[in-house]
């Protein structure tokens, strides 16, 4: 049968489609993981690849009717990766299959590490040792944002991760290839100290103290890059969430039809 394009009269255009690879930055322990759970409101299935520290107190509080789909991956070994790294796309195919979902990948920069160590060929010189690397990652994001799922990187701050330079991360292109499918940057940052909680704390007597007794605590997310919005970079959003950064960007409408 020979190919046929859809047409569409003037005036008309394609339904536009969700899904996207973003980009989440932030100190440790400013609440990257939390923002990535809190998504419920976006899709209402999370799968979550956790490469850094337990996460099960945030899972917990998770309030999407399809539930969390959750592991935690680390590896030592060229095997034990190349192992991780086969059940992470098995996580992929399944947030495809739901067709509405959003998937977190908890500390892309530890992600990278496994991706690096289970496929790095070092027999191999220059770009050419992280050819195959690059390929992974093209292989693993795109399926996702064409599929309509929201792809959530959490990473360090970008004055830590620069730093990482030196490692090979960014090296030969081992790392820059990302840059090309992630739609949208969000830096994450707050007024309060690091690794603060507005909920109820002890205060040395063992009693706790509700949260309402402590000093609204700001919690604001700025977008730093916006490859499809370029007008919104820059934007500043207190109290940020995955839908009102969307909404921003327009990449979701800001009223929905009722019933």
């Amino acid at each position: 049968m020979a190919y046929q394009p859809q047409h569409f009269n003037p005036g008309e255009a394609p339904a536009t489609k969700p899904g996207g690879i973003i980009m989440v930055y932030g100190h440790p322990s400013v609440g990257k993981s939390w923002f990535t759970i809190n998504t419920w409101d976006v899709g209402e299935t999370l799968f979550f690849a956790n490469f850094d520290r337990d996460a099960s107190h945030l899972i917990q509080k998770y309030q999407g009717k399809g539930g969390v789909y959750y592991d935690q991956f680390t590896a030592l070994t060229q095997q034990q990766a190349k192992t991780v790294l086969e059940k992470l796309e098995g996580m992929r195919n399944a947030a495809i299959s739901t067709g509405k979902a959003v998937l977190v990948v908890d500390n892309a920069a530890a992600c990278a590490d496994i991706v690096t160590l289970a496929l790095y060929d070092k027999s191999k010189f220059g770009a050419l040792a992280y050819g195959g690397i690059n390929v992974w990652w093209r292989d693993f994001l795109l399926p996702l944002e064409k599929a309509g799922i929201w792809c959530l990187l959490t990473a360090p701050s970008k004055e830590i991760w620069a730093e990482l330079k030196s490692t090979g991360l960014y090296g030969s292109d081992g790392w820059k290839h990302q840059d090309y499918h992630i739609m949208s940057e969000i830096w994450l940052f707050t007024t309060r100290p690091l690794g603060a909680k507005n909920e109820p704390q002890s205060v040395g007597t063992g009693e706790l103290v509700p949260a309402a007794d402590y000093p609204t605590l700001e919690y604001k997310g700025q977008i730093m890059l916006a490859k499809k919005r370029p007008e919104v970079q820059g934007m500043i959003l207190k109290s940020p969430t995955l839908k009102g950064i969307l909404r921003v960007m327009k990449e979701m409408e800001w009223c929905t039809p009722t019933s």
